[in-house]
Formats: C-alpha cells, structure tokens, sequence
C-alpha cells in the first residue's frame, strides 16, 4: 500500500514522500479529515526544530484494513490522542517480528502527530492504537468527527474549573478552544459568558457562532469598563486559551470581584512561547485559585461525541476554512498572514 503524508522538512515547509505502508496488527485507516491545531501551526513556523514529523491529532477516516481489532472494514472513526489501553504498536521492530508482548512503543510521551515514533494524520493512511479508535455514530459526519478532540479539550478545562449555574465566566481568546470552553461553560449552568479577541476580523465570525454572550476586542481602550458591565461586578471564573502574558495578568487584576470571600477561579489552558510575569501579589490578596488545564481523558472524549450524535452539541458551525490535502502547505502560507482563523481549520484528505 502506498501512503503519502505531510513531513515537517526545512523551515515552515511540508514534503510529500509515498513510501510503502508497514503495518503489522494495528487498524489503517484511510484518512478523510484532519483538524489544524493551534499547536500545528506553531510546529510549523519553528521550521527544522520539528523537522521529520508528521502532524495531525484531530482527525477521522475509513477503516480499510482493521488489523487485529474490534473494528470492520468501512467503520468510520475518529481517533483518541494517547494509548488508552497500553496497547502494541503494531509496527516498531519488535511488532514487526511478531513480538507484540515487548513492544517499545507503547508510550506515548507528547500525542499522535507529537512524536516522530507516533506520527500523525496529515496523511492519506494513518494507523493508531486499535483501542484507542472511536467508531462515528451514524448521525456523525467524519467533518464532525474530527472536531471530537478540540472540543474535549475545552470540556476538560471546564470541568476541572467547575463551572456552577449562574457562573459568570471570562474566557480569554477566541480560537477553537476558547469558542469551546464558553460553550461548556453555557452548557454546565453559566449565566453570563464572554469572550476577548484581539483580532478584529474574528470578532463578528465569533459573534456568529453564538457561543458567547458577549465578544470584547481583547485591547478595548475601555476593556476594564466593559468587565464590570458585562460581569456587574466582576467575574466568578477565567479561563485562558491564549496564553499571552499582558491578558493573563489584565484578567488577575481587573477581571475578579473585589470582595475577598466571592469566588475567584482563574484556568490555563493554553501554552505559552515564552515564560512571562504574573500579578502574583493578586493572586494572594483576591485568593485567586489557579489551576492548569492539560487535554482530556477517554471519557470525556466519548461524552462529546455522544453529544455531538444527539444533536445537542453543534460543532459543525466552528468549520470556517478548508484546505484540500495537497494545498496544505499553501493553506497554512494562508493561515499564517491571516493570524489563525476563528473556528477551525480543516484539512480535507479524501
């Protein structure tokens, strides 16, 4: 089988290689879509730091082959990120004599598409964990399918937060993640939710997604006015998909109720380029409490496909570019000079 993928090559450029697909035991899957992650993006301008990996964790695709698996030829699936039932690899050297008890590729340090020896779905055929393959419920379009793990990512942050009715929450950045974590938000009882952006272009597309109730350019002149407004008198919860040090710390100081005994819970969910200062001393004196926010678990990632198959979570809607798979290194040329798009970006495989 002839298989032909996405490799990071020189600075922020992607090569096409067909080489023949070894495979021994795991499912392959012919992939139909894969998620652009803000996290792709930022792999990609590093140019040769990341040289020789192949990208992708938010993806779907058609079973072709289901190695030894509970899979069928033709199911459709989308695929978690880690190794959830310590599984074989199927094709590290000892799989490939048939030596799966003493597979060494069993742990998964970063996620698919982090590591050169997990590689990732930018590619026409991919491989995964065969436990960690979830089969798309009918009423579930493979589009759809490839939004599960973006989505689960903001339900993760949302619930470790603990968000409570009648929170009023402040998310900062309107990407996927923090379209999706207001979103939670509203789902679990908020009653009042917003949202900083600070591209100007996002901030009526983001409108649209209704996923807010409120949408503030992150740099308003009167960006302190409009917390009080909007949160009349100050915030419960903040969650931060941006990571940038001059929000984070605008947010400690001026995004909280004053009153010391109110509740102050402040997550991070984003990465940042560069480690920055914090308003520490606000943190102490509003007794702020501060979590971190990494991924998701297998539960949570069936809990929003489950939605999605109800019809109760639209996530359709959050689909605003797509990139046909041999366009992507123009497609992400694009993204770049555009700063990112509102929702997702899609690649479209098959």
């Amino acid at each position: 089988m002839k298989n032909t993928y996405a490799m990071l090559s020189d600075d922020k450029k992607f090569d096409f290689v067909e080489e023949d697909f070894h495979v021994n035991g795991s499912p392959i899957v012919k992939v139909t879509n894969v998620g652009v992650c803000g996290t792709d993006m930022a792999w990609w301008k590093s140019g040769s730091q990341h040289k020789g990996i192949i990208l992708g964790h938010e993806f779907s695709g058609v079973v072709t082959d289901p190695g030894i698996s509970r899979l069928s030829v033709g199911d459709r699936v989308t695929g978690y990120t880690q190794n959830v039932k310590n599984e074989f690899c199927g094709h590290c050297e000892r799989c490939r004599a048939g030596d799966f008890e003493h597979c060494t590729n069993r742990e998964v340090k970063t996620w698919k598409g982090g590591e050169i020896n997990h590689p990732g779905a930018y590619s026409q055929y991919t491989t995964w964990f065969p436990g960690s393959f979830y089969v798309l419920p009918e009423t579930v379009s493979n589009e759809e399918g490839a939004l599960v793990e973006p989505m689960t990512v903001s339900l993760h942050a949302v619930l470790l937060t603990g968000i409570r009715p009648g929170d009023k929450v402040l998310v900062l950045g309107g990407g996927i993640i923090g379209c999706g974590a207001a979103e939670w938000a509203r789902y679990f009882g908020a009653e009042t939710v917003a949202i900083t952006e600070i591209v100007p272009e996002k901030i009526e597309i983001i409108k649209k997604f209704q996923c807010a109730d409120h949408v503030i350019k992150a740099d308003a002149p009167d960006l302190f006015e409009q917390y009080e407004e909007i949160s009349n008198g100050g915030f419960d919860v903040v969650i931060d998909c941006c990571g940038v040090g001059a929000a984070v710390n605008v947010a400690l100081v001026h995004a909280f109720k004053k009153d010391v005994r109110a509740r102050k819970c402040f997550t991070s969910i984003a990465l940042t380029k560069a480690d920055f200062p914090i308003s520490y001393n606000d943190v102490v004196l509003k007794e702020i409490t501060w979590k971190g926010s990494k991924g998701h678990f297998p539960s949570e990632f069936a809990m929003v496909l489950r939605l999605i198959g109800a019809n109760r979570l639209n996530v359709k809607k959050y689909i605003t570019k797509r990139i046909a798979f041999k366009d992507i290194q123009a497609g992400f040329e694009e993204l770049l000079k555009e700063q990112g798009t509102p929702g997702k970006a899609m690649i479209i495989v098959m």
